[in-house]
């Protein structure tokens, strides 16, 4: 059963969240990141993708966003937003290592899906080694070209589910993110589906059989 984060947790952790418990304290750990705007309960549309026995965590932005909801970062100010990402990056690495101390969790594998403004998070700390993840969900987003030489922790196995009538982030900008990946000989699973900027209904189904590919028989429901 999910529950919300106490204000005695966030202090600890450093962001609000809502968590599911696993089938023991070393279940695989799925980690769901919002996009722009969003909160901790978007994400959940998602859970019905993740096997039954793993512990799942959503965490929610810190920056209100203009719009209504949290941000990781803002869009609207002008310059780089290098320096804002490095340090979202942080902050939520951070979280989920607070997190797992918090909850007394010693995971056998963590797998972190993000969605828009949370996939570019999610591949950013990847490259910059600052999340060592078994897996990487890229949900209607992009990876960012890096600046700097990748640092990436182990070899993670990639999900990236893109529309190609996407108006926010281009279907072209996706694709460029995943040769960018299996240039740096990563296994990317790659699907499109024609729908605008959400994850369609071949997407979710895909998502599925890569997240259960991917934690395999260390799920226990």
């Amino acid at each position: 059963m999910r529950a919300p984060s106490t204000p005695e947790a966030e202090e600890y952790v450093g962001l609000k969240f809502v968590d599911r418990p696993g089938a023991s304290a070393r279940s695989p750990l799925v980690v769901l990141v919002h996009g722009r705007a969003g909160n901790r309960d978007v994400m959940w549309s998602f859970e019905r993708a993740i096997p039954p026995g793993a512990a799942v965590v959503a965490f929610e932005a810190f920056l209100p966003d203009p719009v209504g909801g949290y941000s990781w970062w803002d869009f609207l100010a002008p310059g780089s937003k290098r320096k804002a990402i490095a340090s979202a990056v942080k902050r939520l690495s951070f979280a989920l290592e607070r997190f797992i101390d918090l909850e007394g969790l010693e995971p056998s594998q963590v797998v972190a899906l993000g969605f828009s403004q949370g996939a570019v998070l999610l591949s950013s700390a990847v490259l910059s080694g600052d999340l060592s993840l078994a897996g990487l969900g890229l949900l209607a987003g992009l990876v960012p070209t890096p600046h700097e030489e990748p640092q990436i922790l182990g070899s993670p196995k990639v999900f990236v589910a893109h529309g190609t009538k996407d108006d926010v982030i281009e279907v072209a900008r996706a694709k460029q993110g995943v040769e960018l990946l299996r240039g740096l000989g990563l296994d990317v699973t790659y699907v499109e589906d024609e729908v605008g900027h959400k994850v369609g209904i071949e997407g979710t189904r895909a998502l599925k059989g890569w997240l259960y590919g991917v934690l395999g028989e260390r799920v226990v429901a």
